[in-house]
């Protein structure tokens, strides 16, 4: 009976909210249907977000250039930002390469781009074909979602430490060869080659020279008569001393100024010399003579260093890993963040770079995390 009763208590109290239940059910469908129907709107509003960026700024992405020119330049990719920001790409026929980031803005038909100022330029933009349009000069370019990024197209280095350099100018330095000392380039003004030291960046001694040595290197010898090789600013002309004790054992020559040097060997040294055309020479030290020479055209060069059968360049700008042999080619690009790379050393473990900061408007010497 205490069953039978429960069981009726149980269906009346069902039966007296049945009409409050079905009430509920009402009011959880709306909310339900609510729910769908705000999630649709708010998947609208971002589709239609999505499709006035497109409509406002149409040229978002990758581009490659098919043919022409821009502001007498062919570069090899434009990448289209959403910062606002155009990244051009270029590459040089030895391999070069270059990441120049500027800002631009879009109105119609019109697209302004700062180069050094904003200029204005027609473009015509085509489903996957854009031209940009400068008077006579025409860019042709295609969409390329497959073309390489910025990053990957120059490699930012790592600033481990920085310090003042010495002199000022577009000096190429080196490391003595135990590596406790940076030897480093002078300028006009300067009578002596400082020696620094590498943790506090502090001047530790001096080498007398009567050369204006824009470009030092040691010579790579196991022996303490190893050679100390000096430029003379504007000149062509290679001087060579002994490093234990300086005295001066003989010249070596190429056809224009030297602008930064790299040991190979005790036989062969490069060294990069740029007039109005630059060039890398390779030279056999033991008869001086050039076994091999490679044009630059007015790509001129600064710095170098040679590390495990690669030689590292520097443009002024840029930091270039370029193989010699069989044939010449570039195969990776660096670069340090505002900051134009004159010269570059090798510590054993690290390489750095000396040039000028931009930030700071003075010249550094800075030890990236680049290894060999």
């Amino acid at each position: 009976m205490k069953t039978s009763k429960k069981y009726h208590s149980l269906s009346y109290q069902l039966g007296k909210h049945q009409s409050a239940n079905r009430y509920l059910v009402y009011l959880y469908a709306l909310k339900y249907l609510m729910i769908l129907l705000l999630s649709a709107t708010l998947f609208s509003c971002s589709s239609d977000d999505d499709n006035t960026n497109l409509e406002q700024d149409p040229l978002l992405g990758k581009w490659e250039v098919t043919s022409g020119v821009f502001i007498e330049s062919q570069p090899k990719y434009l990448i289209f930002n959403t910062d606002n920001t155009i990244s051009f790409l270029h590459e040089t026929g030895l391999g070069f390469k270059a990441n120049e980031t500027v800002a631009y803005t879009v109105s119609g038909s019109e697209i302004k781009i700062n180069v050094q100022g904003f200029f204005p330029f027609e473009f015509i933009l085509e489903q996957n074909k854009l031209q940009i349009i400068d008077g006579a000069n025409v860019l042709q370019l295609i969409k390329n979602n497959n073309a390489p990024s910025s990053e990957n197209w120059v490699e930012e280095l790592s600033i481990l430490s920085k310090g003042n350099a010495p002199v000022s100018g577009e000096i190429d330095f080196a490391f003595s060869y135990d590596k406790t000392k940076i030897i480093y380039g002078m300028n006009d003004e300067a009578t002596y080659i400082p020696l620094i030291d590498p943790v506090t960046f502090t001047e530790i001694g001096q080498i007398a020279t009567t050369n204006i040595a824009t470009a030092v290197e040691i010579e790579k010898f196991e022996d303490a008569d190893r050679f100390l090789f000096q430029n003379n600013a504007n000149s062509n002309e290679i001087s060579v001393y002994k490093m234990d004790d300086g005295t001066y054992q003989f010249s070596l020559e190429v056809n224009n100024k030297i602008s930064g040097m790299a040991s190979v060997d005790p036989q062969y040294l490069w060294a990069a010399s740029n007039e109005d055309e630059g060039s890398l020479n390779l030279i056999n030290v033991a008869d001086n003579t050039i076994d091999q020479t490679i044009p630059l055209g007015y790509y001129n060069v600064n710095g170098l260093d040679y590390q495990n059968g690669f030689l590292y360049i520097a443009d002024g700008k840029y930091l270039h890993k370029c193989q010699t042999t069989p044939t010449f080619k570039t195969v990776a690009t660096y670069e340090v963040s505002d900051f134009g790379i004159q010269g570059i050393a090798f510590d054993g473990f690290n390489f750095w770079v000396s040039g000028f900061d931009v930030m700071e408007n003075s010249y550094k010497i800075i030890k990236t995390n680049l290894t060999p």
